[in-house]
């Protein structure tokens, strides 16, 4: 059966498209209107004929008033095998605008403006979502530097395992071949004083709150809904010392947790009913880099104090510890390579699957395996290599991670071409593997096959 490709899906795309060509008119007509009313236009440029070439044009795109103006994005259009719900659905196509707009308003002072539209399954139901990742002023004065509005606030200096990374989320359910796309932003105000060369000290308050968006889990016999804080003032500080022999931080977070406690609310017929509850944690984190020769070695703890300072709720998690180490290698010839071990402790651990009630087993076995405190201790090795050929216009990379005890894991391998300046095309695969006792086990039906072609303005 061929499928048919659902019109209304698109329509969302098609009027931002219009826009585009809107405001692409509209900035045209002001340039021209500039050179037109410009005393200076007839004078002779600065680069004579024989240096720019005989017959020499500019090169010029339907773009180009777009990017004069401040504004830059990509078209994406891709396929996947399987999507990242955590069920059954298969042969899916995706695609999107996304935007970035970054411009001066005036000296020490910029806007910032980020976000995309998008259709996770173009050829069947109506999946279209749009999303402001970042829209912020920039002021820099001086020593101080000002960001006001909804931001990303990434923190940690290992690779992509951040313990220390916790006041913005992620969207785990971002069909997108980069991974580090699926981050948003939240609304903030975010200060930082620097001290000399190297130090730095920043403060922040998160005056609202935004979870991690998480595949949803389809177990059978439980239903879910979810309630999140409102007014939920949160604060972090951090004092950090870069571009030194030894960079390192430490820092502070009291707020809510982005990963969600599981809550048993009532019984419907047979099913349990289960809200997803965010509970205040408070955290420590530390972190280090240092490079030698061909190496970088990082290291980033945390230690994370919930609302279950006891540990005797079955439901809610248990302060723990969590700690990261890696090396990374420059091997030449445009191939690099990381390794990590990762470690968790639980304090006060209990194992939930001993809990005599078969609801409350259920539910807690659950919450517990989500947030990596089904253990007391939890070790695991994360690697990732890649290497670039053809004048760097060819990408692969190949990374992985796997649990030492319950060996459960994932292999990710990525390959990437820059087929144009403005054509990038990009193949790869995620494969889940493990019991239905691990992370990743329970992600076996988002084993998948992507590929996407991104056009860049």
């Amino acid at each position: 059966m061929i499928p048919v490709i659902n019109i209304a899906v698109t329509g969302r795309l098609l009027k931002l498209g219009v826009a585009f060509l809107v405001l692409l008119s509209l900035h045209t007509q002001t340039v021209r209107a500039q050179d037109e009313a410009d005393p200076y236009a007839d004078e002779p440029s600065l680069f004579p004929d024989d240096v720019l070439g005989e017959g020499y044009e500019p090169e010029t795109y339907w773009h180009t008033g777009l990017n004069n103006f401040g504004l830059t994005g990509s078209l994406r259009t891709g396929f996947w095998s399987s999507n990242r719900l955590n069920n059954k659905e298969q042969d899916i196509g995706t695609g999107s605008i996304w935007l970035k707009l970054d411009k001066r308003i005036m000296s020490g002072v910029s806007l910032y403006t980020e976000g995309y539209v998008r259709d996770q399954d173009l050829f069947r139901t109506n999946d279209e979502f749009d999303r402001v990742k970042e829209m912020y002023v920039h002021v820099r004065k001086g020593d101080w530097d000002y960001r006001v509005g909804r931001q990303i606030i990434a923190w940690g200096r290992t690779d992509r395992l951040n313990p220390t990374d916790n006041l913005t989320p992620r969207d785990f359910t971002l069909m997108s071949p980069e991974i580090d796309e699926d981050r948003f932003g939240t609304e903030a105000i975010k200060i930082s004083r620097v001290f000399g060369m190297y130090s730095s000290l920043t403060g922040i308050w998160i005056p609202n709150f935004r979870p991690n968006e998480l595949p949803p889990a389809n177990v059978a016999g439980l239903q879910f809904s979810e309630v999140e804080p409102g007014g939920s003032n949160q604060y972090a500080l951090k004092f950090d010392r870069s571009g030194s022999d030894i960079d390192w931080s430490l820092s502070y977070f009291t707020g809510f947790d982005l990963n969600a406690d599981l809550s048993i609310v009532g019984q419907s017929g047979t099913d349990v009913l289960v809200q997803k509850q965010y509970n205040r944690v408070k955290i420590m984190g530390a972190d280090l880099a240092t490079i030698v020769g061909a190496n970088r070695y990082a290291l980033e703890v945390a230690y994370t104090r919930s609302e279950d300072e006891s540990g005797i709720d079955p439901l809610t998690k248990n302060s723990f510890f969590h700690s990261v180490l890696g090396i990374e290698r420059d091997f030449g010839n445009n191939l690099s390579g990381i390794m990590q071990l990762f470690y968790r402790y639980v304090e006060d651990h209990q194992d939930p699957r001993v809990l005599a009630n078969a609801g409350q087993r259920a539910v807690a076995s659950l919450n517990a395996l989500a947030n990596h405190q089904l253990d007391e201790d939890e070790y695991g090795l994360s690697v990732r290599i890649g290497k670039k050929w053809w004048n760097e216009t060819l990408e692969g990379e190949l990374s992985g991670s796997t649990l030492l005890e319950r060996h459960g894991s994932l292999i990710r391998p990525k390959l990437t071409y820059s087929i144009s300046d403005h054509l990038k095309a990009t193949v790869g695969g995620e494969y889940f593997d493990g019991g239905p006792d691990t992370l990743f086990g329970l992600q076996k039906n988002n084993r998948t096959f992507f590929s996407e072609i991104r056009y860049f303005f």
